[in-house]
């Protein structure tokens, strides 16, 4: 029963913020940077040597301002790093640039973009905004408005013909990093476009608009084409943005809004996975507790006039799941799906869709992340990272979970 009643009051908090504000900034302390704590978000350096853990604050422990935080985590050692940073509350996933050089969050409570910078092994993130606040990411934010609540990333370009005085002509191109956000009021969806402008400094470009009622998450389809879905929506939105030769942002469209037939009038959807060839999409529907199969293959590149997908498959789960991501090869991979309520992860067999194991995992798992040959998920509400062996993609074998209850122990 109190798992059920945890589960519960971490769902309104997650939800909390569809209708009004979850948290206003409160009399308190800043975040403790030495511990993980709430971690809602994974992502792993390219070496693998190290995380980066979002800090969420959803209890709100601490002040809204900056109860929240980016962790370091040294995976071989085991330890918080000191080069953690501070930012608002209510931070959802985590997602780096292409080369490494930079990641990226949303924070709720202040409607924000927040980023960073991580040095060249992947050790520390700074803020080179930061001044004399150097364990702050507050003056690395853009603002947005309406709840950003998860966001998608992939690297584009714009190309132009250049006329130089002496008539010759060359092509000049432009090379960016674009984001997709959901935002959970006002059915907003936002584009942006980020350029590196030199002196550790980012150019941001972006536009907002309406599709999706109370948008909870968004998937990347290939080239610049994402996948929004709603907490309270009757469609799944494709959405992409118009670009100029330059890089900025001018405006969104919608290219298809595919049916989502669950046999009541709105689903509520939460995590979405590709296939690695982008063929197929994969989303979590929480009422009716389920995993919808869409064939996205139709879908194309370039032509937004002839987009074409449906859903083909609906199959009904025991528990509530919120994160899912596709592990393994296309002809041989699965689904690993986390329940905070279960502790566990379901692995499903997406031909088939069919559970075909579940494996304990942490107190109530929450985003989950693969390297090479190594799973981490981050653990919500026992606040630690548990690490899997999947060579055997079908029987993932626990390791280890770092920051685990009997660490803390250990350690007092």
């Amino acid at each position: 029963m109190k798992k059920v009643f945890q589960f519960i009051v971490f769902a309104s908090l997650l939800g909390c913020c569809c209708l009004t504000g979850c948290a206003t900034d409160l009399i308190g302390d800043p975040c403790d940077l030495s511990k993980v704590e709430s971690p809602t978000g994974i992502a792993i350096h390219p070496n693998g040597r190290y995380a980066y853990i979002t800090g969420s604050n959803f209890d709100l422990d601490y002040r809204a301002t900056d109860g929240g935080a980016i962790y370091v985590v040294d995976l071989q050692t085991n330890t918080v790093l000191p080069s953690s940073k501070r930012m608002g509350s209510f931070g959802t996933n985590i997602v780096l640039s292409s080369d490494a050089r930079h990641g990226f969050t949303v924070t709720r409570d202040d409607d924000a973009l927040v980023w960073f910078e991580i040095s060249e092994d992947g050790s520390s993130i700074s803020c080179p905004e930061a001044g004399s606040d150097s364990n702050s990411l507050r003056k690395c934010r853009v603002i947005l408005d309406d709840d950003p609540t998860h966001l998608a990333i992939t690297r584009s370009y714009r190309e132009s013909k250049i006329i130089d005085d002496s008539g010759q002509e060359f092509t000049t191109r432009i090379e960016f990093d674009l984001l997709m956000v959901a935002q959970l009021r006002n059915a907003r969806v936002t584009a942006i476009t980020v350029q590196d402008a030199g002196n550790g400094k980012l150019d941001f470009s972006h536009e907002t608009a309406s599709f999706v009622y109370s948008a909870s998450e968004v998937a990347w389809l290939g080239g610049e084409r994402f996948a929004i879905t709603g907490r309270a929506a009757s469609n799944l939105v494709v959405v992409s943005p118009a670009i100029d030769e330059k890089g900025h942002v001018k405006g969104l469209y919608s290219s298809q809004g595919i049916v989502v037939p669950t046999g009541s009038g709105v689903y509520q959807g939460r995590g979405m996975a590709t296939d690695p060839i982008r063929s197929q999409l994969f989303m979590l529907n929480q009422y009716p507790k389920s995993l919808l199969k869409f064939d996205i293959s139709g879908l194309a590149k370039n032509d937004a006039a002839s987009d074409k997908a449906q859903m083909t498959q609906m199959m009904m789960l025991p528990s509530d799941i919120l994160k899912l991501i596709w592990v393994g090869g296309q002809d041989d991979g699965l689904l690993y799906l986390t329940s905070v309520v279960d502790d566990a992860i379901y692995i499903v067999d997406p031909r088939q869709m069919e559970i075909i194991n579940i494996v304990d995992v942490g107190d109530g798992p929450y985003d989950l992340v693969v390297h090479e040959q190594n799973l981490y998920i981050v653990n919500f509400l026992g606040e630690s990272i548990s690490l899997f062996d999947i060579s055997d993609i079908r029987n993932p074998v626990k390791v280890k979970e770092l920051f685990s209850a009997a660490d803390a122990a250990a350690a007092q």
